[in-house]
């Protein structure tokens, strides 16, 4: 199986390029996907003064939210912000960006990224905001961007953030990962007393946080639907959390990165609220009496791919393969944590190797 292992960091003419001879500054933003995370992050930027251009691929929906003033399928009763246009034009949302937020499906974003190829100046950013593997290749979506955009600057924004606090002006802090140059820029353009930016530049690293959180949260969420504990959680995540610096570290990334907001953070936010869709996901399994008020699970329909990625990768894993198992119906939830706590924690999953 090939791997498409992306550099850290996209290469110093491309981003240099931004800031090139017609001294361009971040001026307006495309957020391109108006469900729930896309209209939080549009309502950020907003606030932040800058004009915003919202796509979203319905019209109708599109059309309702120019009329309501609110995106009340997604985000219900809090209105959008002065600066932002919702479009289901695609091309015309893209066009002349200065920063172009991705905030579709990873199923969706192949076909997406080809939509605007053209229609992307070079040097410009292009920043992830999916959280999976590409589903195409098992690689990482700004190999993704690079591939499809070759002119732009890959990007990614991740880190524990609920849409719905976001669009409600709760204090949050996320990553941008990127160039330092063009990170700082985008930071300083975007970021207000309560949408915290921490700039990085380990694009792999933040990346495989938010893969893998997704995958550990819905082992914890089996954990809980049981009626365990604190204690039986918090080993779970920490023995994820090396899971995933041991994957990070193998796709040429730093596992001290983990240890911020795009790592532990993140598992802190969605291994242990109900509010994330793969913890509940993870419960109703544990739980039959539980019911679902969603019908996507990234985390779900990304397990599989992050096994065959670590078996390609031959990683010595726990948590992921025993997911997947959990889902597929090959061992109970009940078996999930027996085998888990049955496996004598090696070095590698003891503690996170601080070394990149």
């Amino acid at each position: 199986m090939a791997l498409d292992i992306p550099a850290s960091q996209a290469p110093d003419g491309l981003s240099q390029s931004f800031f090139g001879s017609r001294n361009r500054k971040i001026e307006n933003i495309t957020v391109l996907g108006a469900g729930s995370w896309g209209t939080a992050l549009a309502m950020a930027f907003a606030r932040a003064g800058l004009p915003v251009k919202l796509w979203g691929r319905n019209a109708e929906h599109i059309e309702d939210m120019k009329k309501d003033g609110t995106n009340a399928k997604y985000i219900p009763g809090v209105p959008l912000p002065d600066g932002i246009l919702p479009t289901n034009d695609i091309l015309d949302a893209v066009r002349g960006s200065d920063a172009i937020f991705v905030v579709t499906p990873s199923k969706a974003f192949k076909h997406v990224a080809r939509e605007i190829a053209t229609s992307i100046r070079p040097g410009t950013p292009v920043i992830s905001c999916a959280k999976g593997l590409d589903p195409h290749t098992n690689g990482l979506l700004t190999t993704r961007i690079k591939r499809e955009i070759p002119q732009s600057v890959p990007m990614v924004l991740t880190g524990p953030s609920f849409a719905s606090e976001v669009a409600n002006e709760q204090p949050t802090s996320v990553v941008l990962a990127g160039p330092t140059q063009l990170a700082d820029a985008l930071t300083e353009a975007l970021a207000t007393p309560n949408f915290q930016l921490i700039t990085e530049t380990d694009l792999v690293g933040v990346q495989v946080g938010g893969i893998m959180k997704n995958v550990i949260a819905i082992a914890c969420g089996m954990a809980d639907g049981l009626g365990h504990g604190s204690n039986t959680r918090a080993s779970i995540l920490a023995r994820g959390l090396a899971e995933a610096g041991t994957l990070a570290a193998a796709l040429g990334g730093n596992p001290v990165t983990l240890l911020g907001v795009a790592g532990a953070g993140d598992l802190a936010l969605t291994c242990t609220d109900a509010q994330s869709r793969n913890y509940s996901f993870g419960r109703a399994l544990a739980d039959p009496e539980m019911t679902l008020s969603a019908n996507t699970f990234e985390g779900a329909m990304s397990v599989s791919k992050v096994c065959q990625l670590m078996k390609a990768l031959e990683l010595d894993a726990e948590i992921a393969p025993a997911v997947e198992k959990a889902i597929t119906g090959d061992i109970t939830p009940a078996e999930l944590i027996d085998q888990l706590f049955a496996c004598a924690m090696s070095e590698t999953h003891a503690e996170l190797q601080l070394t990149a």
